[in-house]
């Protein structure tokens, strides 16, 4: 059972993840894009991609097989996406978006990113590396292309249709069931979504990828109990990204699994330095009744990220403080 935010962690409710959330409730517009080589083509591995105001981490997400992104509940501002460099065919390349819409209707706003390839690279081939597998029918691979297509081109209906007839053909094409999964995730069809993570599991037990999706739905799902064994799973079989251990973080402390994660959370940030993850912390160690630890994360989040609105660095400043009362009262 998911642990309840008594009047403790309303203080950074309130105080401090008012920077990262309800700064961002007084408009809940969405920012989408997709990331890309110059031809069009879709990288063949997801993209880690992150989301800066003023200077501060807010999110951070992978793209889905198409190289899509989206993020939710932003305000009006300019925000920096960055697309992380996989050391090998691509460098790190930042691009600004505005989210700038007037009145209080919520708009989307789409900002893509063009990847900058590495000196003397060329660019991969736009197929995923199952899709050479031999076994394959062609027919398949070719609904299989077509609904990563319109996935990139943010049609998740007609994805749907054609990744469905990829899998007709072929029940073992495992990415398709991945992407099928995100698809109908993204329709808010959420047992079709999770059904499709299993089938792709039970094909590939030895991939992480449909575990890691499967996790994160959960968790935005607020089901973090069962969220846990397939994020868990996951960093068994690839142990290099930060969002599963920053997702399974967040999860075990909303189940009162506080030792685990704390490890997880600071691995999340040891990995790809997530501004959340200080967040996550500050607040994990307030449930632990150790202020002294949130303060210094809270501190650490300050000092990272010196751009923030004044008025944000006063209300982090002044969680920071009633934090040193609660340590002085236990002292």
């Amino acid at each position: 059972m998911a642990i309840r935010l008594g009047l403790r962690v309303a203080l950074l409710t309130v105080g401090v993840l008012v920077i990262t959330g309800s700064a961002f409730s007084q408009a809940v517009h969405s920012l989408q894009g997709r990331v890309a080589f110059p031809n069009g083509s879709s990288p063949p591995n997801p993209v880690r991609v992150k989301l800066t105001f003023n200077g501060m981490n807010i999110y951070e997400t992978f793209t889905d097989l198409s190289g899509r992104f989206s993020f939710t509940a932003l305000r009006n501002g300019t925000y920096a996406l960055t697309a992380e460099g996989d050391g090998e065919t691509f460098e790190t390349t930042t691009v600004s978006a505005d989210v700038a819409a007037f009145g209080t209707a919520a708009q989307v706003f789409t900002q893509n990113i063009q990847l900058r390839l590495k000196a003397g690279k060329a660019i991969p081939p736009a197929s995923t590396v199952e899709a050479y597998d031999p076994n394959i029918p062609a027919r398949s691979r070719e609904e299989y292309e077509r609904g990563v297509k319109d996935a990139g081109n943010n049609k998740p209906e007609n994805a749907v249709k054609h990744l469905r007839e990829a899998l007709t053909i072929y029940p073992q094409f495992y990415s398709a069931h991945v992407a099928i999964a995100e698809q109908y995730s993204k329709l808010n069809r959420d047992e079709e979504a999770a059904a499709a993570y299993q089938r792709a599991i039970e094909l590939k037990p030895e991939h992480a990828q449909a575990y890691v999706g499967l996790g994160m739905m959960l968790v935005k799902q607020k089901r973090y109990l069962d969220a846990i064994a397939p994020l868990r799973r996951s960093l068994e079989i690839e142990k290099q990204s930060s969002t599963p251990y920053l997702f399974l973080g967040l999860a075990e402390m909303m189940t009162g699994d506080y030792g685990a994660s704390e490890s997880n959370l600071l691995r999340a940030y040891e990995i790809g330095k997530p501004g959340l993850a200080h967040i996550y912390l500050a607040n994990l160690y307030e449930l632990k009744h150790e202020p002294s630890k949130a303060i210094d994360h809270l501190k650490a989040f300050l000092k990272e990220n010196p751009n923030l609105p004044e008025e944000r660095q006063i209300q982090l400043r002044e969680a920071i403080e009633k934090l040193r009362k609660q340590s002085a009262v236990r002292k």
